[in-house]
Formats: C-alpha cells, structure tokens, sequence
C-alpha cells in the first residue's frame, strides 16, 4: 500500500488552516502506510487492525441507553493496541471540522482523551496526545451539519472509516500516489469504500484536499449553493455529486477572486443568497397510522424506521413534484372522499420531497409522544405498498402529550397524515436530550462560551398580569399564540386597552425597559408603502441643491436592527395600530 516515498506532495490549505494541518497529521501517515502519529510506531491503518475494529463495532450497543463512549470502550476490551489506537484516530477524524453548535470542543478533546486513555502503554500510564492534534480542534469548527448525522450516526461513520482503511490497504502503491496528488483520484478512492456514508466522506475528502473539496456535507445544501451560483461560471454540469463538487469548485474560485480571500459558504452575507427563501432549516413532522397501529409504532422503532402507506399509488420518485402527486392521487384513490384525497397528497408529496434528512419526526401513542430524527431519503418497501424513511427514534420513554407546552399540544391535535408541526421545531428540539457532556479533564479544554439560541418566551409572571389587571392564563395564552405564529391580532371596540396591552406585554416578552427592541406604528388612510418600509424624501445637497434620498422606514429599521451580529436570538417587536385604517 505504501506510495513511493519520493512522492510530491500537492495539497494547498482550504478555509481553516488549524484544522487542515491537524488532519493531515493524523491523515497524511495514515494513507502512506506510516506509523502512527499518535506515538511514531504503531501501524494503525492496515487491513488487520481496521477489520477488528469494524468486528468490536458490529457488536452494536450493548446498552442503548448508556453514553455512546461507554458502549465503545464496552465493545473495546482486549482489542488490540492498533485496533484501539485506530478508534482514537477515527474519534479524532470523525469531529475535528465540526462547528461549535454541532459538538462542542470540550466534547472533542475529552472524547479523544477518553478513547487515548483505554491504551496500554509499558508505563501503565495513558497516552499523551500529541499537541498537534488539539492545536486543530478550535472552538470554529467548519462543518453545520444540518442534517446532524454527525451526532446521531457517530458508530455508522466509525464503520465507514474501518470501510476506507480496508478499500485504501487493497490499492496498488501507483493508485495511492495518484490520490495523494490529485483530488479527482482521491474522490474515486474513497468514493469507491463499499457502504458510502456520504457525510463522513465527503468530510474526509475536505480534511485530504480543502483546497478542492468544500466543508458543506449536506445533499440539499450543495444543491442550493451550486444552483444559487452556476450562473457565475456559465451554468452547472449536471446533478452527479462529482458534477456538483465540480460546479461548486468553480464558483468558489470566481467568488475568492471577487473577495479576495478564501470564502465561507456560511456566512451570513452568502447563507442569505444560497440557502432558499423561507427554508426553515430543520423541519419538524407529525406522523400517524391509520387506527393508531401499535404494532406499526413497534416496527418503527425497532427497525429505526417511518413509513406512509400508499397501498394504490402508483410508484413515484423522491422530489416529485407537487401537481404530479396531485395528479396521482387523483387518479388512483378515486374510492376515497374529497378529504381524504387531499390529506393523502398532503402526505405523500411531504413525505416524497418536502422531509429531508435532519428533520424531527414525532408520533403519537397512548399519550406519549416519541421523537426521532430522519436520516435517510425516501424508499419504496418491497411490495411497493409502503413508503419508508430510515429514523433514528430517541431511546428514551417518550414524553407526556399533557406535559407539553400548550402551543405544542395544539399543533400536534392538528389533522392528518404526515404534518408540518415546524412551527413548533424550537420546543421540540428542546426535548432532544443534549450529548452528554463528559467530565472535566486535564485534556478537556473549557468549552467556549457560546450565547444559548432563543427557544422561546420566557414565561409571564403573576405579578405581571396583575400590573394589567388581567389573569396569567389567557396572557400566557397570548404569547404563546404569539410564539408559534409571529403574528397576532387584537381587535375589539375602541377604548379597550388593545393598545395598551400590546405594548406592556410586547415589553415584557422582549425583556427590554428602553423601548428599543419595541417599536410602535400608527397606521391612517394616508401610510404608504413607503412610509412603512422604505421610499425618497426630499434632501439638500451640499451645494444647496434640492435632492431626493431613499430613507427607512419603521420596518426596515427594526429588521436591520435584530440582524445586527449579537441580535439574532433577541426578540423585535414591531406594534401596528389601527391597523384597518390603512389603505
């Protein structure tokens, strides 16, 4: 497998320096049949050490509910010092470009601490780790992941990376030379690892060759990046995902020359012109079974899976579009009421396009609502009588539906098959329990402090709704409304405190006493457009001379103002009186 030593090396730097330095160093050895970098003399990346990693790893959990560490070092005993040193380096790999929001640095570093301290060493004292290796592992890891695979699929990409070992110790010498020098032969390598896990991968073609490969891991968002830009360098190649990888080189050639610097696909100015207008992210889905199957619910968790029956549609592909299934369904559940029909389309066309790896989905049983997230696109069963998605349901006992907010229980008492509950994502989200977080360490460095999102409205007080005279309930009630709609209306007759209610409680829920997070607007038969958003206003030039000058309005200002860098987790809140008055 070793490539001739002579071999010149061609790798340029991508967008983080830290990082691609420090994978390299684990990497670079790795794929040249050297030792180990963690100590300079065990050979880890051999055929023999990764098949006894992947064998321990087949063993699976041997206690779903235990921290995915403990199984690992479970599964690990009397292992093999290559093998185990294998995992640490796969550990290493596997989280280094990781963004903060997606695992944190003091879950890297204790993680890849932990597994070095399972190695046997003539002293009987741990491994220490190279400072290389956390050199790399910043608190500004490169990859969002937003179908968050990396933490829920951790053991599958541990399998994928014992895959590559094997795939890279059968090549000829010749064809890891030409890997290692051009970045087209290294996709083919790695592409060809029997069982892709596209992520990982294309993950370790980044870390091999950032100065080709991008950190953007996520089949929709380099799909939306390339078809957002193509038309900068004469439009795309085709939907391949070498064409796309292609296409997407290009565009971040012709974007660093016009910046003048290495770009970042996620920053905000260029997140705001790839990523689709109205694309919330991750989405959230309620699923139900005709007649609440239990049996059906059993088969879904243990087989880590959800299914839409579609017993008489004919066969439709992923990323159907919507008048296609209309038509579909029309034609072929002609047996069913208006109703229904439009509930099966609703379903299928979400189930078939709209859900994407990354999403929440949820059910309903006896009370309890189970929670899993989606991982795998759409599929045909065997008999072709079931739609299915590959889900990896959480392993707790559910939650109590009457435990839940009230915002939440009402969206989830909304009808049908397959529905879009994202209003309600944050809430959710929350009650996906956090990674557990190790203990704190010699090698665990703190974690930096990262402001926590905004998950909601802080509750009202009692003492606040008798400053109103009113009772808590219908106000918590209000802003709950307000939460998972962003918009309300008061109305009533004049003289009632609708105004006086929605300034007072829109204060209270900003948190803010200067009014600057709240803003009021009074609407009459003469507002305008540009009286509300923006339009020109007469000006004096310099000179003296009478101009015209594009001012702000009230909406546009406030908008500006929670987009500003530090506002993004704060609520505005934008008051429109005597709205009805307004032309």
């Amino acid at each position: 497998m070793t490539p001739n030593p002579k071999t010149a090396m061609h790798r340029a730097l991508g967008i983080s320096k830290e990082i691609e330095d420090a994978a390299w160093f684990v990497l670079g050895p790795g794929l040249q049949g050297k030792p180990s970098a963690l100590d300079g003399t065990t050979l880890t990346w051999t055929a023999e050490a990764a098949a006894e990693l992947l064998e321990r790893l087949d063993r699976g959990a041997a206690d779903a509910k235990a921290p995915m560490m403990t199984n690992l070092r479970q599964n690990l005993e009397d292992a093999s010092r290559e093998a185990k040193q294998l995992a640490v380096e796969f550990l290493f790999l596997q989280s280094l470009p990781l963004a903060h929001e997606v695992k944190s640095l003091k879950v890297k570093r204790a993680r890849v601490a932990e597994a070095a301290s399972w190695l046997e060493t003539p002293l009987e004292t741990p491994l220490e780790l190279p400072e290389e290796l956390y050199k790399g592992m910043t608190d500004h890891g490169v990859i969002r992941d937003r179908t968050a695979e990396f933490n829920w699929t951790i053991w599958d990409h541990l399998k994928w990376l014992c895959r590559f070992v094997q795939h890279v110790d059968q090549q000829v010498p010749a064809a890891i030379t030409k890997a290692l020098k051009d970045p087209l032969k290294f996709h083919e390598l790695a592409a060809g690892t029997p069982g892709d896990q596209p992520a990982i991968r294309r993950s370790i073609e980044y870390l091999a060759w950032p100065s080709y490969f991008e950190p953007v891991v996520a089949d929709v968002e380099r799909q939306e990046i390339r078809d957002a830009f193509a038309s900068l360098v004469g439009g795309a190649n085709g939907d391949s995902d070498e064409d796309i990888t292609a296409d997407i080189h290009r565009i971040r050639l012709h974007l660093d020359e016009q910046a003048g610097q290495r770009i970042d696909w996620y920053a905000r100015q260029l997140v705001s012109q790839w990523r689709k207008v109205g694309d919330p992210g991750r989405r959230a889905w309620l699923l139900r079974t005709h007649s609440d199957n239990a049996e059906l619910l059993t088969a879904w968790q243990e087989e880590e899976k959800a299914t839409l029956d579609v017993e008489h549609l004919r066969q439709l592909d992923p990323g159907v579009t919507a008048g296609l299934v209309q038509h579909a369904v029309d034609e072929d559940y002609k047996h069913l009421g208006y109703v229904e029909r439009e509930d099966t389309k609703t379903a299928v066309f979400a189930f078939l396009t709209v859900m994407k790896p990354g999403d929440l989905v949820l059910y309903q049983h006896a009370g309890t609502v189970r929670l899993g997230v989606v991982l795998g696109e759409p599929e045909h069963n065997e008999d072709n009588r079931r739609l299915r998605r590959k889900v990896r349901w959480l392993d707790d006992d559910g939650h109590a539906t009457a435990d839940l907010p009230r915002h939440v229980q009402r969206q989830l008492a909304t009808s049908g098959i397959v529905v879009d509950v994202t209003k309600v994502v944050q809430a959710l989200q929350a009650l996906v329990p956090a990674e557990a977080e190790p203990e704190d360490d010699d090698a665990a460095a703190p974690a930096a402090v990262v402001p926590p999102a905004q998950e909601g409205f802080r509750p009202l007080s009692r003492d606040f709704a008798d400053s109103l005279h009113m009772d808590l309930e219908p106000l918590q009630e209000i802003a709950e409304l307000l939460e998972e709609n962003r918009q309300l209306v008061l109305y009533g007759p004049p003289g009632t405190g609708k105004t006086y209610l929605a300034k007072h409680l829109a204060a209270e829920l900003a948190q803010d006493s200067t009014d600057e997070r709240v803003k009021l607007v009074q609407f009459h038969p003469s507002y305008a457009y540009e009286d509300f958003f923006e339009g020109y206003r007469p000006d004096k030039t310099d000179e003296g001379q009478v101009s015209f000058k594009l001012v702000a309005g009230p909406l546009r200002r406030l908008a500006e103002e929670a987009a500003k860098p530090g506002n993004e987790n704060k609520p505005y809140f934008l008051i429109i009186d005597e709205m009805n008055r307004a032309n």
